[in-house]
């Protein structure tokens, strides 16, 4: 049985010893369990200066409105300051045609980015833990990922939103389910759950509750601690390659890159900036078909160029500066 890493003093310390207790950190809390156990592990921890971050995506109505209430109380309870943001998912998915899912994952971080600006604070905890990372690196592998992908979620990255540089933090990132639900039993951790999180309707909870439980049945034993191995090498030989490729060459304002060096490098070192950068850039879900998009519009004859690219974001070529097109933006024509 993969069990992770217990919530107990060692841990703190070892988290402590990671991230300075003293700073000042926005936290994410949904109101749901890994993110109610983060907020009150980070508290029992001595992190003082947290202010807590809630976005109401409006899609459960008066669940919705209940998990709002839960987090303002128990963070009022805790001592931190509240701040809540809505934002309207189901008009963002219709305006810029995309799935729920990434609606939601998009809007979040575009208030996590506001809120970082407004209150001068771009750290920011995210209760990511040992299984999301297990299911992205499953999703990724049947996406036809690298190495990269491979790898998973990251315990410590940066994100340009908006603008905004944050550091995502992921203090439970080998963390197990399992462990937080133990440490939630103990200390009677206040949550709520989400009823979606049973059905099927997502592609991570069909990899949670049926592609998972079929390997272990296959294999005759809990598979996750072996998808985190391979993942952990996986991010080795990923950080080797990032060293080993040098700088981004960056033109222009908003991040965009030259186009005339871009097309002068090798194939190999060529695709894997156009990866690093399309990540950089928030686009979600990258792989090798994103990459090939990209490096399309890099080439292409057109002027101006432009390819659809997950989550909403456009890639496009300008004036000699190939540039990422945030989702919701009006269009230009081609």
């Amino acid at each position: 049985m993969f069990t992770g890493i217990t919530l107990d003093n060692e841990f703190s310390e070892k988290l402590k010893a990671a991230w300075d207790s003293g700073l000042f950190y926005l936290v994410a809390v949904s109101g749901g369990r890994d993110s109610m156990a983060l907020l009150c592990f980070l508290h029992e921890t001595g992190f003082k200066n947290l202010l807590v971050c809630h976005i109401n995506h409006g899609l459960r109505g008066e669940s919705s409105d209940a998990d709002e209430r839960l987090v303002r109380e128990e963070a009022g309870r805790l001592g931190y300051e509240a701040v809540i943001r809505q934002v309207d998912v189901a008009g963002f998915v219709r305006a810029a045609k995309l799935s729920i899912e990434a609606a939601a994952r998009i809007l979040r971080y575009r208030a996590f980015a506001e809120i970082g600006r407004e209150k001068d604070c771009r750290r920011i905890f995210l209760a990511h833990h040992a299984d999301d990372r297990i299911e992205t690196v499953l999703i990724n592998l049947f996406r036809g990922t690298g190495a990269r992908g491979l790898a998973g979620i990251e315990a410590e990255t940066t994100r340009v939103i908006d603008g905004v540089e944050l550091e995502l933090i992921r203090p439970f990132l080998a963390v197990s389910r399992e462990a937080i639900d133990a440490y939630i039993s103990a200390k009677g951790v206040r949550f709520r759950d989400d009823e979606s999180n049973t059905s099927d309707f997502a592609l991570r909870n069909r990899i949670r509750n049926r592609l998972l439980p079929l390997l272990n049945e296959i294999f005759e034993r809990d598979v996750r601690s072996a998808v985190l191995r391979a993942a952990d090498l996986s991010a080795l030989e990923d950080e080797w390659a990032v060293a080993a490729m040098g700088e981004l060459p960056r033109k222009g304002e908003g991040g965009g890159l030259d186009v005339t060096i871009m097309r002068g490098l090798p194939a190999a070192r060529r695709n894997r900036l156009l990866l690093f950068w399309l990540r950089e850039s928030g686009v979600p879900d990258c792989g090798l078909s994103e990459v090939e998009r990209a490096a399309a519009v890099l080439f292409s004859t057109a002027s101006p160029s432009r390819a659809s690219l997950p989550g909403g974001f456009h890639v496009r070529r300008r004036e000699g500066i190939l540039f990422i097109e945030p989702p919701g933006l009006p269009k230009e024509p081609v």
